[in-house]
Parts: structure tokens; sequence; C-alpha cells
């Protein structure tokens, strides 16, 4: 029988062989599910998360996609979909940064020659050639991503909240949705619609 979950339970957009995850963004495709309710064991769940959590000899915490899976590094989708799922809180991040290497001093120079370098090439390129000043943008929480962060905490309404809240209420309304993040974020049949898109028509995020 065709499964899409892997041994954590986590959904993914191909089929899995049950054990493995067949993609980089289980979490996402979680989230997702679990918005939808479909089964999970969130117990499981819990486990690959801790699995998930990393320090280096330094100390410095990072967070990978998949246990014993160091490569590619997170991304802003997995970051979201971990707090929705009840799991990521902002101290699992570096003041908003998810990056799994440490930023290093700001230097213009050589921001501007990396930036130069950038060009043109995969989004990739930056962590594979270690632009280390790019890191400092590529893996940064945008506003409103934190401000879905603590909503998935309930943390105290303060007026950098506000200023969070501000800024995703602008978000909801103009974001074009290319994917299923503003769904899981936002709501809407609309973008529930562009998220399923993305699936096979025999998944079961396509046919809920």
């Amino acid at each position: 029988m065709k499964t899409y979950q892997d041994q954590w339970t986590r959904y993914h957009d191909k089929p899995t062989d049950g054990i493995n995850p067949s993609s980089n963004n289980g979490g996402i495709y979680t989230a997702y599910a679990v918005k939808l309710g479909l089964p999970v064991n969130k117990d499981k769940l819990r486990e690959c998360f801790e699995l998930c959590n990393k320090a280096t000899p330094e100390g410095y915490f990072y967070l990978i996609r998949s246990p014993n899976k160091e490569l590619p590094p997170i991304s802003r989708d997995e970051i979201i979909a971990l707090a929705a799922l009840g799991f990521l809180h902002p101290m699992h991040l570096n003041g908003w940064s998810f990056s799994p290497y440490p930023i290093p001093p700001f230097s213009l120079k050589t921001l501007i020659k990396q930036v130069l370098e950038l060009r043109g090439q995969h989004r990739n390129y930056f962590w594979k050639n270690g632009l280390s000043q790019i890191y400092r943008f590529a893996f940064s929480t945008p506003m409103q991503d934190r401000a879905f962060i603590l909503e998935c905490w309930g943390e105290i309404r303060s007026i950098r909240y506000f200023f969070y809240k501000a800024i995703a209420f602008l978000d909801s309304k103009i974001g074009k949705p290319k994917n299923g993040i503003p769904w899981l974020k936002y709501g809407g049949e609309e973008r529930k619609k562009i998220m399923q898109t993305e699936f096979p028509e025999d998944h079961p995020l396509r046919n809920l």
C-alpha cells in the first residue's frame, strides 16, 4: 500500500518506503496535514524534532531538517512548520536567526563582495561556498513569521508583538500565495486549494 509518511509519521510530497523521508520538507507537509486533521504520531514527531536539535563543540545550537541529515540547511518553511506543530519556540532560534553556522561580525566590504559573487548563482550557492555575510539575511526570520511563532506560543502581547502582527496583517492581504505557507498561517479556502495543487492527485493532502 502506498504511503507518504516516514517512520516519524511526517508527510512528504512523494511516496516513501514507510521509513525514510522522500523529501527535505517533511515538517511543512506535516504541518499542513495536522491542520487538515490527518493522523500523525505526536510522540514520534517530538522525538524527531529533538533529534534535529544539534550543538557544535563550541556550544552553538542549530536545527537540521531530519535526523542524521545535516544538509541542505533548514529553511524558513520548516521553521514555520515546527512552530505550527508546537515544537519550535523562539528560544530555539539565535535571536530570530536559524542559521546553522555562526554568523561573523558585520563587514560591509565583505558583504558587497559576496553579494556580487552571488549574482546569477543558484539559491544554494551562498552556503555551499561559505558566503558567511549572507547568512544574516538568508537565515533571518521575517517579522511576519515572528508574529506567527509568538502566536503559536501565546506569548505576552507587547508593543513589539503588535508591530509584528501589523506586518503579518499586511502580508496576509497583499502577499501572493505561491504555496501553502500563507494558508497554514492565515487560512482561507482559496489558499488551501493552492496548497493542494502542490501534491499528486492520490495524495492524502489533495483530497480533503
